[in-house]
């Protein structure tokens, strides 16, 4: 029972995160636009350009978004890990997660949910599953080069 929860635990508190981050009207793009737009009149190179905040505010929501659910679905992973179906079931888990996640926002004011965002989630849990993938593949690889005092 402690294996398990050691292993649950985490995924269920990053999806209370993820959670929170949908319920929040604190994230809404019109206030991390204010954010952002605070942060570059403060820097030396900032300006009031509202075209090129706009783009950065865009761009910094979409890694957010990758980030978040790319480690959910490492989270999901090991988890599940070593189970054969462990890094299918972690990209299903994270990108249903997605899904339900953009339903919720749909129900909170100023919040949008789109499909274009569960597929920018689906892709960040895809690409952390990949490098997890890689890194595991390189340090066995290390390892039995080791082994055989390479």
């Amino acid at each position: 029972m402690r294996d398990f929860l050691s292993r649950w635990v985490p995924v269920i508190l990053w999806c209370l995160v993820i959670y929170s981050f949908s319920e929040s009207s604190w994230f809404t793009g019109a206030n991390t636009a204010h954010v952002l737009q605070v942060i570059l009149s403060y820097l030396p190179f900032g300006s009031g350009d509202e075209e090129g905040s706009s783009f950065l505010n865009f761009l910094i929501r979409k890694a957010a978004h990758l980030t978040e659910f790319g480690i959910l679905a490492a989270l999901v992973w090991r988890a599940l890990s070593p189970k054969r179906f462990a890094y299918a079931g972690a990209w299903l888990f994270a990108t249903v997660y997605a899904a339900t996640d953009e339903w919720h926002q749909s129900f909170e004011p100023g919040r949008t949910a789109t499909p274009k965002d569960v597929a920018i989630d689906s892709c960040g849990a895809l690409l952390a599953l990949l490098i997890v993938f890689v890194c595991r593949h390189w340090l066995r690889t290390k390892h039995r080069a080791v082994k055989r005092g390479v």
